[in-house]
């Protein structure tokens, strides 16, 4: 199969139709029209075989974790996602993985209503590269340097399942039913793209958490020219990590492991009290974990004790170890 069959049987057929798009899958561009007084975000993320995924992740959950990886960078910046692009790297032309890996992705891009505009097919070792690219009031975008000493830190969601479902599956052992959910996301994180838009009516500084809450939190900072301190023991975690865990959460594994694609945001205390029931009303779990402070440094505190032994350090491409 050529690439072009690929592209008109596969992907071409798998976009969600908007009236914004002039033109789409097959010319040498797509044309876009921008609704009037809004700004564009736009993401780039590629995954790699081996690295953002485990070589034996069924190609549904690789297709529908590309674009959702995309789309929290979307969520971070309060944006309302509308196009993407896809450029794929294969070994083969597998019909049936293909089809699955587009499954996947047309799964979450009907949900949000996001087109496939385009994009390119390449033979090679497998990589999915996902350009994503929404609008938001250019009066209103999220951003990370709107922190000051005194705001409340707080996340969505809950922390580290996904780096738990991680070692559960490179531990080459049968993974008890009452773990799955942490398998379950690793493969498929929900961007949370409500909350963000939610957000934009404050101004807060935000960052989706996909390295590590440590390692993305210390972004807000140096953005924002100020330090956190935040406390583990109201970091949430779900019931399953708990009983994974046994009780003795392993807080640099929960600080550091990434894939969380949770929110990261910092308020005001008079705006968590507006923020908090907002949440609550559209079923979003909020949680406040520490505070901005003046000092430049990111502190842990364990019942209000600083934690200076804790080994906690994002993920880097380009280091050797973690």
């Amino acid at each position: 199969m050529s690439e072009f069959d690929l592209i008109n049987q596969y992907f071409k057929t798998a976009s969600v139709t908007r009236e914004d798009v002039a033109l789409g899958i097959g010319d040498d561009c797509a044309l876009l029209s921008p609704p009037p007084g809004m700004q564009l975000a736009i993401s780039t993320d590629t995954l790699i075989s081996g690295v953002h995924f485990p070589e034996n992740t069924s190609a549904e959950d690789i297709g529908y974790k590309s674009l959702a990886v995309n789309l929290s960078d979307l969520a971070a910046m309060g944006a309302e996602p509308a196009w993407v692009s896809l450029a794929i790297s294969l070994p083969e032309a597998d019909e049936k993985w293909i089809a699955s890996f587009i499954h996947g992705f047309h799964q979450l891009a009907t949900t949000h209503n996001i087109s496939l505009i385009g994009g390119d097919t390449t033979r090679g070792h497998l990589s999915i590269t996902v350009n994503v690219i929404g609008f938001v009031n250019k009066q209103k975008a999220l951003r990370r340097d709107r922190a000051k000493a005194g705001d409340l830190v707080c996340v969505t969601g809950t922390l580290g399942n996904a780096q738990a479902g991680l070692k559960l599956l490179l531990s080459n052992c049968s993974i008890d039913k009452q773990f799955s959910m942490l398998v379950e996301s690793l493969n498929r994180p929900q961007p949370q793209l409500k909350a963000g838009q939610l957000l934009t009516n404050y101004r807060v500084a935000a960052i989706d958490i996909s390295d590590g809450l440590f390692a993305d939190l210390q972004h807000i900072c140096d953005a924002s020219e100020c330090g956190a301190m935040i406390e583990l023991n109201d970091l949430p975690l779900s019931r399953e990590l708990e009983t994974y865990y046994q009780y003795k959460p392993v807080w640099s594994d929960i600080l550091t492991g990434g894939d969380d694609y949770q929110l990261c945001f910092c308020c005001s205390e008079a705006d968590f009290m507006s923020i908090q029931p907002l949440f609550e009303e559209h079923q979003i779990s909020l949680s406040c974990i520490g505070r901005m402070v003046r000092e430049k440094q990111l502190l842990c505190t364990l019942q209000g004790e600083v934690q200076n032994s804790l080994n906690v350090k994002g993920y880097n491409h380009f280091e050797e170890e973690r």
